[in-house]
C-alpha cells in the first residue's frame, strides 16, 4: 500500500502491483530509511508488526485452549494455528529496516493516551458501550470458560468477538478484576501504539510521519456541518456522529474511544495490507491476518474481504502462491474453524436486512455520503494528477475503497453496527491516502488541505472534550445480565449470547464445550453509583 498511498512523495515509486519480496539492499523501506535512525542499522523494523500479531494471535489461541469440547481437539487446533503463526512471522521477517525509535516512542504515547482517554481503566470517563464491555470482561474474570448465563428463560453461552478481551481476562483470574482492566490498558495501549508506528512509516521522512499520524488519529467526515445543516446542537462535548440517525461513518477517535474491539480487528488488517502492497508481506500471510482478526469484529472483516480478494488475485496473477504459503492459510483455516462455528453459533437472530429503499433514505443517503465522503476527496484532488491515482493498481484500490463505502449503508445488521463497522477497513486505508497526500502539499493547497481536515476534526475534539470533562466512574464488578437492565444498553442480548440448546444438529455441538454453570438474574445494588447519567435502576432485578 505504501507506494499507493505516498502518491507525489518523491522518496517512493507507484507500481502498478506489489514487487517480489527484496533484500535490504532492493528493500523500498530501506530507501526510505537509509539514513538507518533510531536503533541504529539493526533489521528490526519487522518488530512493532510482530507484536501486533502476536497479540491479535493471543486470544484466538487462548479460546482454542479452553473453549473446544475435548483436550485433542484443542490441542491439535492450537498446534495448527502455531504453526500458521510461526510461518507468518517468518514472512515478515524478511522485512529489512531499522526501527525509528523516536517515531516507535511517539506512537507508543499516542496509544496510551487514547485508549486511557477513551476511558480504559476509567481514569477519564467511559461512553455508554464500556458498561456492557466491562460486564463480558467481569464474567470472564470471575466465571469458568465458557461463561453461560440464564437468559430469557434459556440456558445461553456467551458468543461475542473476544478477541480484545480472552488475554486480560485470563490475566485477571490472577490479578483480579483490576489487573485484567489495567492488562486491558497495556495491551491495547501497545497494539495501537504499533500499528500508528507502522502507518506513520508510509511517510518518506519523520517529521512527514509524525504528521501523517496525526491526520490518521483525526480523520472525520463533516460530521459538525451535516449536524449544524440538521439543525443539530452542536454543544461542546456531545457525541456528533448521530447526526443523520442510523448511518454513521465513525472517525477513528470515536472508534478507539465506544469499539477499540472493531478499530483493532479493521486496523490490524490495515496494516498487514499496507505490508503485502510493498511486499514484506504475502497475500497467503495476510489471508492469515484476516483469520486472526475475525475473532475481533467479524463485521470489520467483511469489509475488509475486497481487498484480500484483491490481494491474493494479484499474488495469484504473479505466480506467488506457493505450496508453502497455501498450507500457511490451510493450517490457520483449520485452526481457525471453532472460532468461526463460535461466533456463527445462534447468530441469526440478530436483526439484518437490506435498508428500506424508500425516498426518504435515499435523501438521507446522498446527504450522508456527501458529508462523510467528499471532504477526501477534496483533499485528494488538491495533489498533481487524478484523484483516482495515476496508476492501474491505485486506481482499482481507490475504486474498492469508495465503492465499499457507498455500499455498506445500504444494508443494515442490528442498528447502525454494519455501516459503522464494515467501513472500518475502507475508512483506514482512506484516511492513509489523504494523510500521504495531505503532507506533500505545499503552499496554499496545503493550508485548504489543513482546512478540510481541521473541520472534520472537530469531531474526534469533541470525544476528547467530553473524556475530559465528564467525570469518571468506577469499574464495576455487575454481570452483563446487570448491565444489561440500564438504557442505552437495555435491549436483547442477541449480539452477545447464543442458546445452548440451538447448537444441537450442528457441528458446533460437536466442537464447543458448554458452560457448567450459568449466572442468574439477582437482585443488587446499583452497578454504577458514581456514574453521571446512569445511576438509577442500574442493576436492578428485572
Amino acid at each position: 500500500m505504501t507506494g499507493t498511498l505516498a502518491q507525489g512523495i518523491p522518496a517512493r515509486r507507484d507500481r502498478a502491483v506489489p514487487d517480489e519480496p527484496r533484500g535490504a539492499a532492493e528493500s523500498p523501506h530501506s530507501a526510505m530509511r537509509a539514513a538507518g535512525r533510531g536503533l541504529g542499522r539493526r533489521p528490526l523494523g519487522h518488530l512493532p508488526f510482530a507484536v501486533v500479531l502476536v497479540l491479535a494471535a493471543a486470544p484466538n489461541l487462548l479460546f482454542l485452549a479452553t473453549h473446544l469440547r475435548t483436550a485433542p481437539l484443542a490441542a491439535g487446533c492450537v498446534a495448527l494455528l502455531t504453526a500458521a503463526l510461526a510461518l507468518v512471522l517468518r514472512d515478515l521477517g524478511r522485512m529489512r529496516e531499522p526501527i525509528d525509535a523516536p517515531l516507535l516512542t511517539a506512537a507508543v504515547a499516542a496509544g496510551i493516551g487514547l485508549c486511557l482517554l477513551g476511558g480504559e481503566g476509567h481514569l477519564f470517563f467511559a461512553n455508554d458501550d464500556w458498561l456492557i464491555r466491562d460486564a463480558v470482561l467481569r464474567d470472564l474474570v470471575a466465571e469458568p470458560w465458557p461463561v453461560g448465563y440464564l437468559y430469557a428463560g434459556d440456558p445461553t453461552m456467551l458468543r461475542a468477538p473476544l478477541g480484545m478481551y480472552l488475554l486480560p481476562a485470563a490475566i485477571g483470574k490472577v490479578a483480579g478484576l483490576y489487573g485484567a482492566h489495567g492488562a486491558l490498558l497495556a495491551q491495547n495501549a501497545l497494539l495501537f501504539g504499533c500499528l500508528f508506528y507502522g502507518f506513520a512509516r508510509l511517510a518518506p521522512s519523520h517529521r512527514q510521519g509524525l504528521a501523517l499520524m496525526a491526520i490518521f488519529i483525526a480523520f472525520s467526515g463533516w460530521d459538525l456541518v451535516g449536524t449544524w445543516i440538521l439543525g443539530g446542537p452542536l454543544t461542546p462535548g456531545i457525541h456528533l456522529e448521530q447526526w443523520i440517525g442510523n448511518l454513521q461513518f465513525s472517525s477513528h477517535v470515536t472508534q478507539l474511544f465506544w469499539v477499540p474491539n472493531h478499530a483493532a480487528s479493521g486496523w490490524i488488517f490495515v496494516g498487514a495490507y499496507c505490508l503485502w502492497r510493498v511486499s514484506a508481506l504475502r497475500a497467503t500471510s495476510l489471508a492469515v491476518v484476516f483469520g486472526l482478526c475475525v475473532f475481533w469484529s467479524p463485521l470489520g472483516m467483511i469489509g475488509a474481504l475486497p481487498f484480500l480478494a484483491a490481494a491474493l488475485l494479484v499474488d495469484r496473477a504473479r505466480g506467488r502462491l506457493t505450496p508453502e504459503s497455501i498450507a500457511t492459510v490451510s493450517l490457520a483455516g483449520i485452526g481457525l474453524l471453532p472460532v468461526a462455528l463460535y461466533l456463527g453459533a445462534d447468530a441469526g437472530r440478530v436483526p439484518h436486512g437490506l435498508q428500506d429503499m424508500t425516498e426518504e433514505f435515499a435523501a438521507r443517503y446522498l446527504v450522508f455520503v456527501t458529508i462523510e465522503i467528499v471532504p477526501a476527496l477534496v483533499v485528494l484532488g488538491l495533489a498533481p494528477g487524478s484523484i483516482a491515482g495515476s496508476d492501474r493498481w491505485t486506481r482499482r484500490e481507490t475504486g474498492l475503497v469508495l465503492g465499499l463505502l457507498l455500499l455498506a449503508p445500504l444494508y443494515r445488521l442490528g442498528g447502525a453496527d454494519f455501516v459503522m463497522r464494515a467501513s472500518i477497513p475502507a475508512l483506514a486505508l482512506l484516511a492513509l491516502r489523504v494523510g500521504t497526500t495531505a503532507v506533500s502539499l505545499r503552499g496554499w493547497r496545503a493550508a485548504v488541505a489543513v482546512g478540510v481536515l481541521g473541520v472534520g476534526a472537530v469531531t474526534p475534539l469533541y470525544e476528547v472534550i467530553r473524556a475530559v470533562v465528564v467525570p469518571p466512574f468506577s469499574i464495576s464488578a455487575c454481570d452483563l445480565l446487570a448491565a444489561a437492565r440500564t438504557p442505552p444498553n437495555d435491549g436483547p442480548l442477541f449480539h452477545y449470547v447464543a442458546r445452548i440448546d440451538a447448537l444441537p444438529g450442528h457441528l458446533a455441538d460437536r466442537v464447543l464445550a458448554t458452560p457448567v454453570t450459568l449466572v442468574r438474574r439477582e437482585k443488587r445494588g446499583p452497578c454504577w453509583p458514581d456514574h453521571p447519567a446512569h445511576q438509577e435502576h442500574a442493576g436492578t432485578v428485572f
